[in-house]
């Protein structure tokens, strides 16, 4: 490898000047005249190169009763000798499956051998012409213009090689030609040499084919290799984030059951002070201290439920028991538990269920918990005197839906997806601080995911809020006739 700044050496300038350049005149890169290298190998491991010492060998027969055989034997061994040279370069190219880094070495290998092949092919015009056998010194020139089709083709993969295998053959046989001093033969070296330019530009046409064919491959190569990198690097983050996840699951189960125990007794302890059952206090402030202590503490305990529930529903270890559950009877239950909070904010509720609705089969502390966390945030948000409504009816597809309206402030449709999120309030709710941690939606997400149902949310802003759930048709049971009957 060059050093930044340095020189090319002569050698790389001379393949520099027979042809290893960009069509903008930059010098290839080192991985290019690689795959260059690459090409014109498996290439000359076709039969025709292996067949050029036996063709020159009886070629040379013709020759015997003009030529002496001495003479006849030195370009033919000239051509055993340049063969036997490239077989072994390319067997040792092979065995050493260079990289970039050695492609300087191996181009200099490679076109001193094909120079030299070259000229051991030309020099036949020398050895083989009978000075007085015009048709002979024919049969000579027109064999070794013949040559220069296949060597243009099996050189044509890279330009340096293609100039240093025929540009040697065309010199000779000009030579040859212009030596004889006729009009004639020098013409006839004249049309070589326009010949010869028209094989280069053909050549040059067909190597540019090939680069476009190398560069495209790199290309795909480059893709593939980034691809399997950004697949290792995603691999690897999703790992950290599972990692990571499961991490947290467990410090939350661990907190969360940590964390319930001193607050029940807290809860407990605060509830019997506030009830003053070993006796009144002294000072009424107490009571009221225990009070807020209490609630303060059926806060916090909610909240903690709320956090363990969502980390088993995102780590996927939400435990379901499955059950007949009346969902309109559920919905009450819940009204009549929350009908004391909607009138301390004088906020109405209102129901309205369809007749003969079917039996849910799924957990039904989950569907507790999903009217609960709707009503509540329904009823917070409910300006004093609007109304709260709650709905179950069958859809047309046989999905059952339920969920609960209000006239509240309502949520902005850019926040929208943001509330779902656990930890996440819209505008209303950060307006409001200490009313919410906002983990109500997304549970109620999680619950109805588990069931296999699905949350929507449809709100616009000063228009109120539109929380639905969906129950899916594989979870309902026809209402047994008992049951209609009462």
């Amino acid at each position: 490898m060059r050093a930044a700044g340095e020189q090319p050496g002569w050698a790389q300038r001379l393949i520099m000047a027979l042809g290893a350049r960009q069509a903008n005149g930059q010098p290839l890169s080192a991985e290019t005249r690689l795959e260059q290298l690459k090409m014109l190998i498996d290439s000359q491991r076709m039969p025709m190169p292996y067949s050029f010492p036996v063709l020159v060998g009886l070629f040379a027969l013709c020759f015997v009763d003009t030529i002496a055989w001495y003479w006849l034997a030195i370009p033919v061994a000239l051509v055993f000798v340049a063969n036997w040279l490239n077989r072994k370069n390319m067997d040792a190219f092979a065995a050493a499956d260079p990289g970039p880094e050695d492609v300087g070495l191996w181009e200099r290998r490679s076109i001193l051998i094909t120079i030299f092949f070259a000229f051991s092919t030309g020099s036949i015009a020398f050895f083989f012409w009978v000075p007085d056998d015009p048709v002979k010194q024919a049969y000579v020139l027109t064999a070794l213009i013949i040559s220069l089709a296949p060597v243009a083709l099996i050189t044509s993969c890279s330009m340096p090689s293609f100039y240093a295998a025929t540009m040697p053959i065309v010199l000779i046989a000009t030579a040859r030609l212009f030596l004889s001093g006729e009009i004639l033969p020098i013409a006839l070296g004249g049309v070589l040499l326009i010949f010869t330019v028209l094989l280069s530009q053909l050549t040059t046409r067909l190597n540019g084919i090939m680069m476009h064919s190398i560069t495209l491959r790199e290309d795909k190569s480059g893709l593939i290799e980034q691809l399997f990198k950004a697949k290792r690097d995603s691999d690897a983050a999703r790992a950290r984030a599972e990692e990571a996840n499961r991490a947290k699951s467990h410090f939350l189960a661990n907190m969360s059951h940590e964390l319930r125990t001193p607050l029940n007794a807290i809860i407990g302890f605060s509830e019997v002070m506030s009830s003053e059952i070993f006796g009144k206090h002294a000072v009424p402030t107490y009571k009221e201290y225990a009070n807020d202590i209490n609630r303060s503490g059926q806060h916090l305990l909610g909240l903690i439920n709320d956090v363990l529930d969502l980390s088993r529903i995102e780590a996927g270890r939400f435990q379901i028991t499955e059950e007949e559950v009346d969902i309109a009877q559920l919905a009450d239950d819940c009204r009549r538990i929350l009908e004391i909070r909607a009138q301390g904010q004088r906020v109405t509720i209102v129901e309205e269920y369809e007749a003969n609705l079917p039996i849910f089969y799924g957990d039904a502390r989950a569907m507790r918990q999903t009217w609960i966390n709707l009503l509540t945030n329904a009823i917070k948000f409910s300006p004093p005197g609007s109304v709260v409504k709650m709905f179950v009816r069958m859809e047309p597809n046989g999905e059952m839906r339920f969920g609960v309206h209000d006239n509240g402030p309502g949520i902005a449709e850019a926040e929208i997806d943001k509330v779902l999120h656990a930890f996440t309030q819209g505008a209303s709710g950060l307006a409001q601080p200490g009313k919410g941690s906002g983990l109500g939606l997304s549970i109620v997400k999680g619950l109805l995911a588990v069931h296999g149902g699905r949350f929507e949310l449809k709100s616009k802003l000063g228009e109120g809020t539109q929380a639905e759930c969906v129950l899916p048709p594989q979870r309902l049971r026809a209402t047994s006739p008992a049951k209609k009957s009462a």
